[in-house]
Formats: C-alpha cells, structure tokens, sequence
C-alpha cells in the first residue's frame, strides 16, 4: 500500500479523518439541499413551516412572550407551545445576514444553517463522548451510524428542518453520556442535568426519557456506595431543577406563570421534578437513619409520594393530556390522523418502509449490544466501567423501543443511544476479526454496520410491497404544496381560507393570505377546521364552510379526504351552487368562493 498523507492519517488518527470526512459529508449535503430550498420548503413538515413564520413574525417585532401565530385561525390566532429559545437562535442566523441579502434568503439560507449546525454539534458530542467512554475505533463507527443513519442524519437534520426535535436529540445525548461518564461526578451531574431542563424548555417530548436518565442517575448514586457517585445524583437532581427554572422563567409571561400547563414546562412538571429530586436527595442527609440503599430507595419512594400527594391537584389537570381542551370527536380525529402518534405495530401498517428504516437500527443495536456485555460479563473482558456504561445505555435502548409500541414518534429517544451502542458493537467485532480472522467476525459486522447505518438496503427487494394508496395521495399533496404552485393563490386578494389540515403553514409562508385551518391543538377551532369538514356529507359540509369566516376554499385536485363529498369536490366530479370557482394560474389547486 502507497504511503499518502490520507493513509497516513488513517493510521494515526483515524478519529479525526472519520470526523473531517463526516463533517464534510454533512456540509456537502445541505448546500445541495439549501440550494434548492426555496421551492421545496414549502413540502417541509407543518411544524418547521409554521417554526420560520413564528421567528419572522418575532424579527418584525412580535413580542418574547406572544408566541401566537395569527395569521393561522384569525383574529384570535394559535397560540403555539414552543420554545422562543429555538427562535433565538434561528434568528441569530437571519439578522446579521439580513444586512447583506434580501430577508427571504437570510431565512432560507439561516434554515439550512441552524440544523447542519446542529448536526455537526451532534458528531462531535457523540464522537468525543464514545472515544472518551469506549475508545477510538467505537468512535469512529458511532460517528458514522450518526451521519448515515436516515433517522439521526436526515428526519430531523436536513436543510429545513427548524422544528426542535433535533435540539431534543443533542440534548438527550448529551444526558446519556452524562449518566454513564465515569469521571468527574458533579460535572457530569450538572451537564446532564441542564442538558434534561433546557430539553424540557423545548417541549415535553423528551420527558420520559430524562425520566430513565434519571433512574439511572438514582441507581448510581444510591447503589454505588462512593462519594462521587451521590454527588453525581445530588449535582443532577438540583441542576434539573434549578436548570428548568431559569429556562422557564424566561419561555413563560410573569402574567402566565401560575397557570398549569400540560404541553410545556410549567407548574405540573415542576411538581414532578421537585417531588423526584427531593425523594433522591433528601435521605442522603438522613444517612445516619437510612443508611443502606434498600433504606434509601424507601426513603425515596416515600418522598416522592408525599410530593406527587401534595402535588396533586396541579397534576389532575394533566391527566387528560395535552387535548384535554379538545372534544372527543377531535381527540379521536387526532389519533386516527396522525399517524406518527399511533403504536409501532399500527404505524407499519401504513408506513412500513418509514417504520423499519427507524426500528430495525434500534433492534439491532440492542440485540447485538445485549450480546456483546453478556459475553464481556461471563468472560470478564475488558475495562468494568465499560461494561457498565455499555449496560446502562442498553437499558436507556430498551426504555426508548419498549415506548415506541405506545407511540411511533418516540423513537427518536432510542435513536439517541443507538449511534453509541453500534459503534461499541462493531469496534468488538472488528478488534475480533482482526486477532482471529474469522470470516464470521466480517460478515457479522458487515450486517450489522449496514443495519444500523444504512438498513434501506435491506427493504429494496421488498420495496413493491411497501407502496401503497397512502403514498399516491401523499405525492398529489406534495404537488399541490410546490411553491410555484401555491403562490398562485397571490393573484387573489388577501383573504381567510379554508383548507385541510396540511396546507395551513404552507399558505401563509407562501402566500399573503391566513388560513383557517391548522394542527396545533390549543385551538379547537384551527383543530377542528383541519379535520371536521373534510368527513362530513354533502348539506353538513356546506353547513360547516358556510358558518366559517372563511373567504375561500381550497382544494388539491385529485386529493382524497376522509369523506365521500371532500373527495368527489377535489376532484371535480360535483359542483354545488354556494361555491364559486375562481381561476387560477396552477392545475394542482381548486379554489373556490364561498357564497353566503
């Protein structure tokens, strides 16, 4: 073999070539992508749409704590339960290039900025953490599960994507790796636990996997029976709390603050995070009396319970949920229609090849990573805190799939660990290959590396089963959401419309026109809007539109809806006398005007 520099450097710094070459790949990717943004953001997700049009309307001077979107479900508006942190940071992209560009490309160019930024922060966490915890070679294979890996490289990742669950995923990898470090307690515990409260800041999504974080924090701290291992639990416990009253103090209104809320960090969690702390930290000054950690874990149980009991009318207001607002016809409008809040086994069966590219990764990770410590256990093999860490990872792994058979959307809680365990399990198999040369040890690690990195390549003779109605109604949708197509609608004078339930943020990011109609479930109307109509009969259906507000309704021609008359209208098969069409500039779209 030729001794190049690049030779060179993969034998003596391999991290850093896998990291520079991971970098780049990243980089590369999103100027591919953000040159293009402006005609495909306008098909982003919902959320990241409406994300931009909340850090505009901030930029144009809407207040901190107004975090009301109202041009969606006018004129009171939606009052959206994000985080004006994310905002913060988004607009701190679009203001310095503002001066030099038009605002529109400082907001396109700041939306492939901040998630590739993002991305990057993500590899170096992920990279330096495992090299730190399980060596060098495992950093490198965790690096690469992380850039290649469409759940951690792409879903949350690419160029547009300003929702916050890319934030939430940094931030649950930071607590893990916080939970097992197995140096330098109280700063491990601090880290973690402002890690947990500034993922709170963003959104309740994170909560129960800070919950299992957590576990794992008590069960070092009680179980360890060191100094360091207490002032870990101790250190975290108070940093969370803490932590997540600094950050609430600055995402709530002083007006607001004593209102309990169940979709964001407020009084309720507080509750939670309070009686968990006090139960973990409060015995550890009665040692003199609970001195064993069975005493302990009693002690905390008791705890808790009497914080939760004295917690408790803040907490009942959160049993319903986060749609306890909303009717029940609503609420089981919601469940049916959107498909990443339904379990595994329903959500493949409409999404199969979505749902294996993001379970197999996690299956494999745990089934291999579950070996691998079994077999280090009974041969006593290698460093104890690596096994350790190993194991407590796997249990965070096995937390995170057990709930992704309640909810689909939770699997980005196992996909922050999984990266970690790959590159642990495929650094094993490698160092076996390379001491025994056994064909099994390659072909082992061949098939894991490309089912965690790259498991599409396993679906693709299986790619013909996977098609399906759902997916011919989804590319009509995507046609009709074109940029191209929906600034067509601008040659109608600024009006409310009516539409269903995914075109809402893609017309007012597109258009200088409000809709009526949007997801967002602190307003029963913009919820209901989105989904009642489009079910219902003829004569119900002209009732409903016409008691709206709206100016105009908007169709996607060819578009199948919920109801027989939705569909049959988008379609062009019926026409009815208190609908005017209106012609526009665009074959993808029917508008019409709503006569009264």
């Amino acid at each position: 073999m030729s001794d190049t520099p690049i030779t060179r450097l993969a034998r003596q710094q391999p991290f850093l070539l896998v990291m520079v070459l991971s970098v780049t790949l990243v980089i590369a990717k999103a100027i591919v992508a953000g040159l293009g943004l402006e005609a495909s953001f306008s098909k982003m997700g919902n959320d990241d749409i409406t994300r931009l049009m909340m850090v505009r309307d901030w930029i144009a001077g809407q207040g901190w704590y107004d975090t009301t979107q109202y041009r969606i479900a006018p004129p009171d508006g939606v009052s959206i339960h994000w985080s004006r942190y994310i905002d913060a940071g988004i607009a701190a992209i679009i203001l310095p290039l503002s001066l030099f560009v038009p605002m529109e490309t400082a907001e396109l160019i700041a939306a492939t900025v901040w998630p590739t930024l993002i991305l990057i922060v993500t590899l170096l966490v992920v990279g330096f953490g495992t090299r730190r915890l399980f060596g060098t070679i495992a950093a490198c294979f965790a690096v690469l599960c992380t850039v290649f890996w469409p759940l951690t490289a792409d879903l949350h990742s690419r160029a547009g994507s300003l929702d916050h669950h890319n934030v939430q995923l940094l931030m649950m990898i930071i607590l893990a790796m916080a939970a097992v470090w197995p140096v330098r307690p109280v700063m491990a515990g601090v880290v973690g636990g402002l890690a947990a409260a500034f993922s709170l800041s963003t959104g309740l999504e994170a909560l129960l996997f800070i919950v299992g974080a957590g576990f794992i924090f008590f069960v070092r701290g009680v179980f360890g029976q060191t100094v360091g291992s207490a002032r870990l639990l101790v250190a975290f416990c108070l940093a969370l709390f803490f932590g997540s009253v600094v950050f609430w103090l600055g995402l709530i209104a002083p007006d607001a603050r004593a209102i309990p809320v169940c979709d964001q960090l407020g009084l309720p969690v507080f509750s939670l995070i309070a009686a968990a702390a006090l139960g973990s930290i409060l015995p550890f000054a009665l040692r003199k009396w609970i001195a064993s950690p069975v005493l302990h874990v009693a002690g905390t149980i008791v705890i808790a319970a009497i914080g939760l009991l004295l917690a408790g009318p803040l907490l009942a207001t959160c049993l319903e949920g986060p749609y306890g607002n909303l009717s029940a016809e609503l609420q089981e409008m919601i469940s049916a229609q959107i498909t990443e809040a339904k379990p595994a086994l329903v959500y493949v069966q409409t999404n199969a090849a979505a749902a294996f590219v993001f379970i197999i990764p996690i299956l494999t990770a745990l089934v291999s990573g579950l070996v691998l410590w079994f077999t280090k256990a009974r041969q006593g093999d290698g460093p104890t805190e690596q096994r350790t860490a190993l194991g407590l990872l796997l249990v965070l792994c096995a937390f995170g799939i057990t709930l992704v058979f309640y909810q689909m959307r939770t699997v980005i809680l196992a996909a922050s660990v999984v990266p970690i365990i790959g590159g642990v399990v495929l650094a094993a198999l490698l160092q076996s290959y390379l001491s025994t040369r056994r064909i099994g040890a390659a072909v082992a690690m061949f098939a894991i590396a490309v089912a965690i990195a790259s498991p599409a390549l396993y679906l693709r003779p299986f790619e013909a089963y996977f098609t399906s109605g759902a997916d011919n109604a989804e590319a009509a949708r995507s046609d009709c959401r074109q940029y191209d197509v929906m600034t067509a609608l601008n040659a109608v004078p600024p009006a409310r419309i009516l539409t269903n339930a995914n075109f809402g943020p893609t017309l007012i990011w597109a258009t200088h026109h409000s809709s009526l109609s949007g997801l967002y479930h602190r307003s029963a109307a913009a919820m209901s809007h989105a989904l009642v109509p489009w079910r219902l009969g003829s004569e119900a259906f002209a009732d409903y539109v016409i008691d709206t507000n709206a100016r105009y309704l908007l169709l996607c021609r060819g578009y199948g809806h919920a109801g027989a008359f939705a569909t049959q209208l988008a379609q062009g098969e019926v026409s009815v006398e208190w609908l005017r069409p209106v012609p526009l500039h665009s074959d993808h779209l029917l508008l019409f005007e709503v006569i009264r």
